[in-house]
């Protein structure tokens, strides 16, 4: 019946799919950030759903066709029964764009800084149910499950009808083993005027993590977290112009072990 069901919600996406909308904007993929921009007086509102009943709500702002501004703020226990943790203070992003893809350069540029981190927030001394019992995070960690961009330098490109993007960051956080300058490498695809795919490969250069370099009560060397990036595979659906929502897939690679979850997304954009 599972089955079933979820083949004849896959048919319907395809169905409404063909149908014909132009969506606004889109300037990220799913955590990280594409050269693209918002246009001037435009504003896009995001909310993501997220494991542990967790919610964060993103205002995003197009100054001029070259400066996008944002703001963001959310924690766990939102949604649900579970006791409400909010994230530590709200964050803030700015991304200027240096070059646009055309006649003068084959790419579209940009640089930025986003304080925004994704899932699980590490502060000291938090308590953190893990497989081993409960572990109180160490003095000199807090960090989110996936690290925040900090600045970053990104890189857009189509290709074919492929929209390409890569780039380099450096996190303010502090994760014991976080490299100084990591990378991201993505890509998005519109296969119909209303259905996108999106792909990622985020933090790519993060070391492994051991429960006894992140608790403080936890001596074990298995790991808590492996090396390597994570992947991340993103659906769209444009519903009308200004509204859409979103199914992500994230860390598949499984990082962290046992935390590939999913995430619901719902966007508005208009003018200002």
């Amino acid at each position: 019946m599972k089955k079933l069901l979820g083949t004849g919600a896959f048919i319907l996406a395809c169905l409404v799919g063909i149908l014909p909308a132009k969506g606004g904007t889109e300037i990220d993929v799913i955590d990280v950030p594409t050269a693209r921009m918002l246009d001037k007086n435009e504003y896009s509102l995001n909310f993501r759903f997220y494991q542990a009943g967790g919610l964060l709500m993103v205002g995003q702002a197009g100054l001029t066709e070259d400066l996008t501004i944002g703001a963001s703020y959310g924690g766990e226990g939102v949604i649900g029964t579970g006791k409400f943790k909010g994230n530590p203070e709200p964050t803030f992003s700015i991304k200027y764009k240096l070059a646009e893809e055309g006649e003068k350069t084959s790419f579209s540029l940009a640089v930025g800084y986003s304080g925004q981190g994704y899932g699980r927030y590490y502060g000291e001394g938090d308590r953190v149910d893990t497989d081993l019992g409960e572990g109180v995070v160490k003095d000199n960690c807090s960090f989110y499950q996936t690290n925040s961009l900090g600045f970053f330098l990104t890189v857009s490109k189509e290709l074919k009808g492929f929209y390409l993007h890569g780039g380099i960051n450096h996190s303010l956080e502090d994760d014991p083993r976080k490299s100084s300058i990591s990378a991201f490498l993505a890509a998005d695809v519109q296969l119909t005027p209303k259905i996108m795919v999106k792909l990622e490969y985020n933090d790519i250069f993060h070391g492994q993590i051991k429960y006894s370099e992140l608790f403080e009560n936890i001596h074990s060397d298995q790991l808590y977290r492996k090396s390597g990036g994570e992947f991340n595979l993103g659906f769209r659906w444009q519903y009308t112009p200004e509204f859409s929502l979103e199914f992500d897939l994230r860390d598949l690679t499984q990082c962290y072990p046992s935390s590939s979850n999913r995430i619901f997304r719902i966007s508005y954009c208009g003018k200002f």
